[in-house]
């Protein structure tokens, strides 16, 4: 009757740390999902704000697109974005004349957004080529 109790107690242990760790390594996927889901909408946050500096509604010439086009064009921590606490953002951005039309330029945008929870990083990258 003690082996049957003592085996018992010993499955029980092992079932009980086996559990332990499944929801340990559950929890720390989900904070690491939502980090990552924070970066990418940091990344985006950058993104269309560097595409409205490039673009404003009010552009009268290719040139003031090509001067907004400067790197980094828009860098910044969000402090006041509740949704976006401990996350930044850097957008890069290049341009190039047309090769093919002149007149035309293409403007390579990159936005890197990085977010940050005790000892987790996480790290997304938009990419967008644009043109006029």
């Amino acid at each position: 009757m003690l082996v049957i109790a003592l085996f018992i107690i010993v499955v029980m242990t092992l079932l009980v740390g086996s559990m332990s760790k499944l929801l340990q390594s559950s929890s720390e996927s989900v904070s690491l999902e939502v980090l990552g889901t924070r970066a990418f909408f940091a990344a985006q946050t950058g993104m269309e704000r560097a595409v409205a500096s490039i673009y404003p509604l009010d552009i009268q010439d290719v040139n003031d697109s090509i001067a907004a086009c400067t790197s980094p064009i828009f860098a910044t921590t969000f402090s006041q974005a509740q949704g976006l606490l401990n996350c930044n953002v850097t957008v890069s951005c290049s341009s190039r004349e047309s090769t093919i039309e002149p007149g035309v330029y293409h403007f390579w945008l990159s936005s890197t957004g990085s977010c940050s929870g005790g000892e987790t990083n996480t790290l997304r990258t938009i990419e967008m080529e644009v043109w006029q």
